[in-house]
């Protein structure tokens, strides 16, 4: 039997890649997933849902080169980024505000279009008294 060793370089795999909804609804990301959707503020994201299956909560994003009509603009607020999402979270009525939702993110080839997916998590919000 033989046995072929190859080393994963930390220095090289995806790290952090989390986007989160914050109570103002904006949708903030991490340093290093700001790096990896390669965020300016000139470009906007399509954001779609999977139709096909009710309770996906995951969210597939295209990151465009530039603003178009319908889509959600990328904004920077001093060394972050965020995309204001708060319209699209109250549609689908997600209560952002009492609970903690985050997304991992992760790269997906989808019909022939790479496509950002954000895995959806959500954990209640620890309350001060320690009471819910």
């Amino acid at each position: 039997m033989s046995i072929q060793l190859r080393f994963f370089n930390s220095n090289e795999l995806d790290r952090n890649l989390k986007a989160s909804i914050h109570k103002t609804g904006k949708l903030g990301f991490t340093v290093e997933a700001a790096r990896k959707l390669d965020l300016e503020n000139n470009k906007s994201f399509s954001i779609a849902c999977n139709e096909a299956d009710a309770n996906d909560k995951n969210l597939y994003v295209v990151v465009n080169k530039e603003k178009i009509t319908g889509s959600f603009n990328v904004s920077k607020a001093g060394d972050y980024y965020y995309v204001n999402t708060k319209v699209l979270f109250d549609n689908l009525k997600w209560d952002y505000a009492n609970n903690i939702i985050s997304f991992d993110i992760t790269t997906e080839v989808i019909g022939e279009q790479s496509v950002f997916v954000f895995k959806y998590s959500e954990k209640k919000k620890d309350t001060k008294d320690g009471n819910e």
